[in-house]
């Protein structure tokens, strides 16, 4: 006969071998994720549902509570009547000067309210904000307003100079138009190129008659650039699905509303960056939170500013993270209200020491790219298993994927591998690398590469595991542990990330390449420690080993890529010139360990600099 004792006893000891398996197979993390994201999907297919023809940036907006606060930035704050009554202006403003809808329009402007209020009227137009990056100059500014045959330009203030410039490539046929509404201090002895127009402003009692466009989840809601060939970005066309998809709670927030909302979301990053502009002030709008916006990144001001702004949340990239390690201990650095850090490419070192300083609770690691489909998500309290990652995938969760995968990789084809029998990729192992790709399962929906076939079908594979089936490449390789735990390895081929921006080390070659005195050059990604991401490394060959040949290049590098429109973060970090051309393997290609052991070992090189 069991005695009592030996029942408890031996029900202990379940109980503890059921928690232990639970913690090493993680099925109770696989549960609730797979409970969070059925949910999520149900809530956002309901939504869809009764938003009909009205699915778009604006349409969220025009749901938003009137009085709650919409947008802080510098000290002033809007709630959402105000921001409405401000788009509903500009809106009038952009029919004036004959944007109609489905428009593409080319947005050159610095982080500001006017910024948020043009992207918001162009929406309620029906029409598509192009959001170019403001350190664009000359001739890939040039390209990344022909990509879309924008409409027009509108710009601030201090970018109105640059766009005319380009905008003058164009015959007359785009004008560019500086918008101003306070946010921007204008000299009285500075004057705008008589290229550059001042934006109307219209009547304000005339601005609510603007009837709000009917525009479908399919139709193109705004093109974000990548930054993954430097020189000539590719626009991505995300879809109104896709930004709506970023306005609803997330899981997260869903599950604790009182705790988590009303919502203040801070971020410094331009808002032409993806990561600002869906996670931060498209996720703002779509709860009625409060967008807190910085002019620009400084690591001074930063914590001074989320206290001021009253936020509870910020949104960061990782080298973000690591600027504000490196600031001086200030008063500020924990006399705000954040309770969330919110972002992507934060590395363990950084994130204990961010955690440790700033004493923010919760750290919420996400792995998308803008136009990717693969998605890991990290929510972070303490479990130290988890810093550091991208996310966690259980024995469960596992077995029943049917959406994204990690697979197997040729590093000599720099293509996923495919086993010769079948023809079908290989998943890959445990702690071995692998390629992250997502099945494409609505093409209509699906973020393409606006006019660019090339890349599109660079993109994009077909017959992975069965015959018909289509999937979407990452470029990253990632890694599973036996634990659960996903981390990011790196970038799949010659592109490497330096401070949150993709690096095509092909292109840098082939600006390098047109300069004069230049043989041969190669350029590669180096981690350098202290540092997130990869700088570039770039081993030039000339065809004068003259002293003064050598200097006047040096000196002159960086401001002759400037001028071919190279922006600050693809410049190479670490130069070594030689008169011998770069050695090559077998097969005529470069070896990137050489490359990076010759730059590192010359004396003529130029180190990493905070900008």
């Amino acid at each position: 006969m069991v005695t009592a004792k030996a029942a408890v006893s031996t029900a202990a000891a379940g109980a503890v071998a059921t928690l232990l398996l639970d913690y090493t197979l993680g099925v109770s993390k696989d549960v609730k994720a797979i409970r969070e994201e059925t949910d999520f999907l149900n809530r956002f297919t309901q939504y869809v549902q009764r938003q009909g023809d009205q699915v778009n940036l604006y349409h969220v907006l025009d749901q938003a509570d009137p009085y709650a606060e919409a947008l802080w930035f510098e000290g002033r704050s809007w709630n959402y009547s105000a921001f409405k009554a401000e788009v509903n202006v500009l809106a009038l403003g952009f029919q004036q000067l004959g944007v109609v809808h489905r428009d593409f329009v080319a947005v050159f402007m610095t982080n500001s309210p006017e910024m948020v209020f043009a992207v918001f009227a162009l929406a309620k137009l029906g029409d598509v904000p192009a959001l170019l990056n403001s350190t664009l100059r000359e001739d890939t500014l040039l390209h990344c307003v022909r990509l879309p045959a924008a409409k027009l330009i509108v710009s601030t203030p201090d970018l109105a100079p640059f766009a005319a410039t380009a905008a003058a490539s164009f015959d007359g046929t785009i004008r560019t138009y500086s918008l101003s509404l306070g946010s921007f201090q204008v000299s009285s002895s500075t004057h705008a190129p008589a290229e550059v127009r001042d934006f109307p402003i219209p009547d304000r009692a005339k601005a609510a008659t603007v009837t709000p466009a009917r525009t479908s989840p399919t139709d193109p809601g705004v093109l974000i650039y990548t930054s993954g060939t430097t020189g000539k970005p590719k626009a991505c066309s995300i879809k109104n699905s896709r930004v709506c998809v970023t306005c609803l709670p997330n899981p997260a927030d869903y599950s604790n509303l009182k705790k988590y909302f009303p919502l203040r979301a801070y971020s410094c990053m331009p808002l032409f960056h993806g990561t600002t502009f869906l996670a931060g002030m498209s996720y703002c709008v779509g709860n009625s939170g409060c967008f807190c916006s910085a002019r620009r990144f400084s690591a001074r001001n930063f914590w001074k500013d989320v206290a001021a702004s009253r936020a509870t949340r910020i949104v960061y990239v990782g080298e973000l993270c690591r600027y504000l390690l490196a600031a001086p201990e200030s008063e500020y650095d924990r006399k705000d209200h954040c309770i969330v850090a919110m972002g992507n490419g934060l590395q363990k070192d950084v994130w204990l020491a961010f955690k440790k300083r700033f004493g923010v609770p919760e750290i919420r690691e996400f792995y998308r790219s803008t136009e990717g489909l693969a998605k890991y998500d990290n929510q972070q309290f303490g479990d130290s298993r988890g810093v550091g990652k991208v996310g966690f995938v259980g024995v469960l969760k596992r077995s029943l994927e049917k959406d994204q995968f990690l697979v197997k990789f040729d590093y000599d084809t720099e293509m996923p591998y495919r086993d010769p029998k079948t023809g079908f990729c290989v998943l890959a192992g445990f702690n071995e690398p692998g390629e992250a790709i997502a099945r494409i399962k609505h093409i209509d929906v699906y973020p393409e590469y606006l006019g660019n076939k090339l890349a599109n079908e660079a993109k994009t594979m077909r017959d992975v595991f069965i015959k018909g089936d289509m999937s979407q490449r990452s470029g990253d390789l990632l890694m599973q542990e036996r634990s659960g735990w996903v981390h990011f390895v790196d970038r799949v081929g010659d592109t490497f990330r330096w401070k949150g921006d993709n690096v095509s080390a092909g292109e840098i070659r082939g600006f390098i390449s047109e300069l004069p005195h230049v043989q041969d050059v190669v350029v590669v990604g180096k981690q350098l420690k202290g540092y997130d991401g990869q700088a570039g490394v770039a081993a030039i060959s000339l065809d004068s080993s003259l002293p003064d040949v050598e200097t006047q290049f040096i000196q002159r590098l960086y401001g002759n890529l400037k001028k071919k429109g190279v922006p600050d973060y693809a410049l190479p970090r670490l130069v070594a010139l030689t008169n011998e051309l770069v050695a090559v393997g077998a097969t005529f290609k470069h070896a990137k360990q050489v490359v990076k052991g010759l730059v590192c070992g010359n004396p003529t090189r130029r180190q990493p600099k905070e900008d």
